[in-house]
């Protein structure tokens, strides 16, 4: 049933594509053109030789109904008439990027519903009118001034991001009844009327960032859920800023000049569920500064000025909803154990490049703490205690703390640590003592310590480890450090290494790991410095080790190898005949589960290729078949189909007789009388005998 329904899929398929003009063609006159058609089909015109008149005779080679983006890039345009897009039917987005613009009429998109300028020049300030337009881009072209744009009634989509306007008058965005987003960021605006929106009430997205609005105060657009002034060197932002403001969600303010903040601006904001004030000038926070936003899901406080921070509560009573909280470069030196008493659900708390010393017991109220960083603080020692009720905790980062050494007993009673990262941490030594095995760790990052080698004792801490990044450390490869990489490579550790800034393009996207690091072989990163592993002495496996499911042919061509060499394997064996049975018997069976586990691999991606490739084929045929059934070329009897057949033994003239026939008859000549059979019980009453 599923072959059919993809042949009948074929088949729709085949009978929906518009067949081609015999003289259609992709490019326009003394352009240069590419047509992509991957999602969507890309009509590019790029690089003309001449400046372009736009319009209907403009495409006439061109199958307009295979057109879904029209792009033109680096071109000049002397003028874009009314006719110029009409015919094309599916043509969704029309792009000009880098270009120089005449005369626009006003209704030339008045059947597109998304139309971009980016980095585009205009003689005459477009006016534009549209009936179906949703989607409108002018990013970085230069404009002083607003188009006009009050026929656009369905516009839904704002972009004047990049330009030089200054001043916005109160009825620019009158009519605009359905916009929801709109984009003024990066512009030269100085103030916004209070009442431009009052007309707007579907916009719930404003973004007016790297704009010099030092006072903000909107008094209408109640239904807005993001605002973003982002660098607005705004010097308030107090009750009377966002006194209309009650539905907000998303709240920027970072990058500005705020000195005070209190829980007036914020109280009527009751579904805020994001709010940064990073990189501003505060110094001191009330206890109470958000006790009205019970909804708040993450704080940013970077970049201020603090010495402390208050104990945050909810005027209500209840505990805040917060995941996210972070003060990184806040200048903190000490925190109260009370601080996060009322954000016990706290997943992720970053407080990076402070002052602590010491932060005992002030993650101790935060039992569901997941991802904690405390790098580049004055931290030299963590105590057992310290994350004791932090069980929860898989990523934790500690760089950059004098610690010289790390212990393995802060960590005994979390059981899903899975990654820590301690670079630039001044460690001598990679662990103070062997008192605790942290099973879960799988990546470490130890690189730009002082660290000369890491002892097989301390490998033994990480059992389970999968990564590890040693990297501009003073190590000695000396053999303990050799025997100890071959073993890390043979129970498949990788090295990696920082390469966020060295991959770009595809090679960042599968040389890189989504944190910045890509792995590398061990012997790029001891430089030869240890020998190659060539030979299995230093994983010695004794045949009667191997997993029960192993062929007794294997195990008799195990034998026959090792007598073959008895000599060298004695010798193998000696050096390893201190260890148990009991250490060797899981490193047999793990080798032999990942060959299994490459050969599950190996197997499915060839049966994933074989079964892909039987399904593409049946499609084409099918759709082969369609299509010239459609076009009225496929007849059975005038093709030319190969047919077989097989020629008699017994031929007529001319024919020539086949070997191999089937239908041969016997060699002897059988046109005279019947041969008598015989009976060995047939005889006659009396015998008779013959005298000679």
């Amino acid at each position: 049933m599923k072959i059919w329904t993809l042949v009948l899929a074929a088949c729709a398929a085949a009978s929906a594509v518009p067949s081609l003009p015999t003289n259609s063609r992709f490019c326009i006159d003394e352009c240069k053109c590419k047509l992509s058609k991957l999602i969507t089909s890309r009509l590019q015109i790029i690089d003309c030789d001449r400046p372009l008149t736009i319009n209907a005779s403009t495409f006439h080679y061109i199958s307009k109904a295979m057109v879904n983006v029209i792009s033109f890039e680096n071109v000049n345009i002397y003028q874009i008439q009314e006719s110029a897009f009409s015919g094309f039917k599916n043509l969704d987005d029309i792009l000009f990027i880098n270009s120089r613009i005449g005369a626009i009429d006003a209704k030339v998109f008045n059947n597109t519903k998304r139309v971009k300028f980016h980095g585009c020049r205009f003689e005459d300030s477009p006016d534009l009118s549209s009936e179906v337009l949703e989607e409108l881009h002018f990013g970085e072209c230069g404009l002083e001034q607003i188009p006009r744009l009050n026929n656009l009634l369905k516009l839904t989509f704002l972009n004047l991001t990049g330009n030089l306007i200054k001043n916005v008058e109160v009825e620019t965005f009158a009519e605009l009844f359905e916009l929801e987003e709109l984009y003024l960021s990066n512009n030269e605006i100085f103030r916004l009327p209070a009442t431009i929106f009052i007309n707007n009430q579907e916009l719930n997205s404003l973004y007016l960032d790297n704009n010099p609005i030092k006072h903000f105060r909107l008094n209408t657009s109640e239904n807005l859920e993001t605002l973003s002034l982002k660098n607005c060197q705004l010097e308030t932002f107090d009750e009377e800023s966002a006194r209309k403001l009650s539905t907000l969600n998303e709240l920027i303010l970072s990058h500005n000049h705020i000195k005070t903040i209190s829980h007036k601006s914020l109280d009527h904001m009751k579904e805020l569920s994001v709010i940064n004030l990073s990189y501003n000038k505060l110094t001191v926070l009330d206890d109470d500064v958000f006790s009205g936003n019970q909804n708040l899901i993450k704080i940013v406080l970077d970049g201020n000025n603090f010495e402390t921070l208050p104990r945050f509560f909810l005027r209500n009573g209840k505990g805040f909803t917060t995941y996210t909280f972070s003060c990184n470069h806040c200048g903190l030196k000490t925190l109260d154990g009370s601080v996060f008493q009322n954000m016990a659900g706290m997943i992720n708390l970053e407080l990076s490049h402070n002052k602590f010393k010491n932060v005992d017991n002030i993650f101790d109220p935060i039992a569901s703490l997941k991802i904690l960083d405390i790098s580049y603080n004055k931290i030299a020692y963590l105590g057992p205690a310290t994350f004791k009720n932090n069980r929860n905790i898989e990523t934790l980062n500690i760089a950059g703390n004098p610690l010289m050494v790390l212990n393995p007993e802060v960590f005994a009673d979390n059981g899903v640590l899975r990654e820590i990262d301690a670079r630039n941490a001044s460690l001598t030594k990679l662990w103070a003592n062997a008192n605790n095995v942290v099973k879960s760790l799988r990546k470490i990052l130890l690189g730009g310590n002082e660290l000369a080698t890491i002892s097989e004792e301390e490998a033994e801490i990480m059992p389970n480890l999968e990564a590890i990044d040693l990297n501009n450390n003073p190590l000695i490869f000396d053999e303990k450090l050799c025997s100890l990489i071959h073993e890390a490579e043979l129970r498949g550790v990788s090295p990696i290494e920082y390469t966020k800034n060295l991959y770009t393009g595809m090679e960042r996207t599968f040389g890189e790991d989504i944190d910045g690091f890509s792995t590398m072989e061990w012997k790029e990163f001891h430089k030869n410095a240890c020998p190659q592993i060539t030979s299995v002495k230093y994983i010695p496996i004794q045949p009667e080790l191997l997993d029960d499911i192993t062929t007794d042919k294997t195990n008799e061509l195990a034998d026959e190898e090792y007598d073959d060499d008895d000599e060298d394997d004695d010798d193998d064996y000696d050096l390893y005949e201190e260890e148990t049975v009991a250490e060797d018997q899981p490193l047999a069976k793990d080798m032999h589960e990942e060959t299994l586990a490459r050969a599950s691999y190996i197997l499915s991606i060839t049966s994933v290729f074989v079964l892909s490739a039987l399904v593409v084929l049946t499609v084409a045929v099918a759709a082969t078949l369609c299509i010239l059934r459609r076009n009225n070329r496929f007849d059975m009897h005038k093709a030319n189909l190969p047919r077989l057949k097989i020629p008699l033994w017994t031929t007529g003239h001319g024919e020539k007789k086949h070997s191999g026939s089937v239908y041969r008859p016997l060699s002897e000549d059988l046109s005279g009388p019947k041969t008598p059979t015989f009976s060995r019980y047939e005889f006659p009453a009396t015998p008779t005998v013959h005298s000679t």
